[in-house]
């Protein structure tokens, strides 16, 4: 198995709601705040200037009461379709020469939308298989988000 391949990860899930509503949760900073990222990871604050070449930031605690951020640029924004941002840990050793990719596609399926999350260039396998738990974790939020 190529590199490339052990450091992306790929997730997909039917999420009961329109397609332009799960694009907004994705965009919309407001929105974001109230459910992304991981069960126990409390969210200190959130910028998303959702457009090419805008800033993503996420300031967070995790679960061990550290402070970290996540940062990045939206690289591509295609509303109610897709969305492309780069993503990359601040003073993380492991990530001092490294910059992912995450890609969001969305598409219509079964009443709902159908949520595929791609995550690329990771560090190392380990830190795919985090960020899969992480992922996956996010996405139950964002589910519990539209059933709310």
């Amino acid at each position: 198995m190529k590199t490339e391949e052990k450091t992306r990860l790929e997730i997909t899930r039917l999420i009961k709601a329109p397609r332009d509503r799960v694009y907004a949760a994705w965009t919309d900073p407001a929105q974001l705040k109230q459910w992304f990222g991981p069960e126990k990871v409390r969210t200190r604050g959130i910028i998303a200037n959702a457009r090419a070449g805008g800033e993503f930031r996420w300031d967070l605690i995790d679960p061990e009461g550290e402070e970290m951020t996540v940062f990045g640029e939206y690289r591509e924004l295609v509303p109610g379709k897709k969305i492309v941002f780069t993503w990359k840990f601040e003073d993380d050793e492991d990530w001092k020469n490294h910059t992912s990719v995450v890609t969001v596609e969305l598409s219509d399926r079964d009443g709902g939308t159908e949520l595929k999350l791609t995550h690329e260039k990771l560090p190392s396998e380990q830190s795919r298989d985090g960020h899969n738990n992480g992922w996956n974790s996010a996405l139950d939020k964002l589910e519990k988000f539209f059933n709310e």
